[in-house]
């Protein structure tokens, strides 16, 4: 399933990362800008690439691609360039109601460096609350391939009262992991746990479904 890997013709490669399911990664503050996230170094090259344009998802769309950018130093001739080699780790989707899917929106892996399938559904975090969070559910497939099957909890985004955050992402564990900050109409996504890098690009492409499934409210006739 990973994408097969590229021509090189220089003498030398220096890798950057991250590049390996053990990589661990500081936390960091991501946004999205356009079919790009990025992160706030000003230096630093855009990390994920998908399909679409993130803004402009729609309910009618029915699978985006999300691959993560890995980057190398080439020397060719003594001259330092960098090169990035897109590696596809999953497929979001949200298929038609009519099909009666598990989730409304889940993730499909497309690499073997990707954590595990998971779907998104909304929960009430206290009963009486008008407010919905999301669980992000790891999931498997059923004996004949046709639905998903519904597993422990990967992920929850919770809403909260402070205005400058829209959710509070936490892990399995319960432990905070992200907030979703509100700032100047940029998506942004605040880290603050080291992770693997297979846990972060499952909670990149949790937050870009979570986000899908929102912009997908404004565009569909009957939501």
């Amino acid at each position: 399933m990973d994408d097969p890997p590229p021509y090189n013709d220089s003498s030398e490669v220096y890798g950057l990362g991250p590049g390996t399911q053990d990589d661990v990664h500081s936390p960091t503050t991501l946004y999205v800008a356009g079919r790009f996230i990025h992160s706030t170094d000003p230096w630093a090259p855009p990390l994920y690439e998908l399909s679409h344009s993130v803004g402009f998802l729609k309910d009618t769309d029915r699978s985006v691609r999300i691959e993560r950018l890995d980057y190398s130093i080439k020397r060719r001739d003594g001259v330092a360039q960098l090169a990035a080699r897109k590696r596809h780790i999953y497929d979001l989707k949200h298929p038609l109601l009519v099909t009666g899917p598990t989730f409304a929106y889940h993730a499909e892996p497309t690499s073997r460096q990707s954590l595990c399938a998971f779907g998104l559904e909304k929960f009430r975090p206290k009963k009486l609350s008008p407010t919905k969070g999301y669980r992000i559910r790891r999931a498997t497939h059923s004996h004949d391939h046709q639905q998903l099957v519904r597993r422990d909890i990967l992920f929850s985004a919770v809403p909260t009262k402070d205005k400058a955050v829209r959710y509070e992402w936490s892990d399995a564990d319960g432990q905070l992991v992200a907030r979703e900050v509100n700032g100047s109409n940029v998506m942004t996504l605040v880290v603050s746990a080291m992770m693997g890098t297979g846990e972060r690009d499952a909670l990149v492409s949790a937050w870009m479904s979570r986000v899908w499934a929102e912009l997908a409210k404004k565009t569909d006739p009957f939501g």
